[in-house]
């Protein structure tokens, strides 16, 4: 049943990453049901990103869908925040991990609905 559950979740992480919609931020909580430590959620999401990201970019580039220009701005900090990033999750504990990895979603999901409520709105006013 868990290898089941592993293929749906991948599919469904899949489908998501390939929009460019972050695969992880479904994946992490899938994951999450199947009671295995934060960090091997964690590091099982990185792992599964890295394949689902070459073969996404490669088909938005074969569309020409990529915009590139000032790209570099925001990869070099990324770099070393993931590298940050990486080495505090190392050292937290795995329930801290898990209530942040929350409040995250709960934060974001909170501000795209507030996105989504305001073009709503401004689409009625025209």
């Amino acid at each position: 049943m868990q290898i089941f559950l592993l293929i749906l979740f991948g599919f469904l992480a899949g489908i998501v990453g390939g929009m460019g919609m972050g695969g992880g931020t479904l994946l992490v909580p899938l994951l999450s049901f199947l009671d295995l430590p934060q960090k091997t959620v964690q590091a099982a999401n990185l792992i599964s990103f890295l394949p689902m990201c070459c073969v996404a970019l490669a088909i938005h580039s074969k569309n020409k869908l990529l915009e590139t220009h000032g790209v570099l701005w925001m990869i070099v900090p990324a770099l070393a925040f993931a590298v940050a990033g990486a080495l505090a999750a190392n050292k937290a504990d795995n329930a801290l991990l898990r209530y942040c990895y929350g409040a995250f979603l709960l934060a974001m999901g909170t501000w795209q609905l507030i996105v989504a409520i305001r073009y709503a709105v401004r689409s009625r006013r025209r």
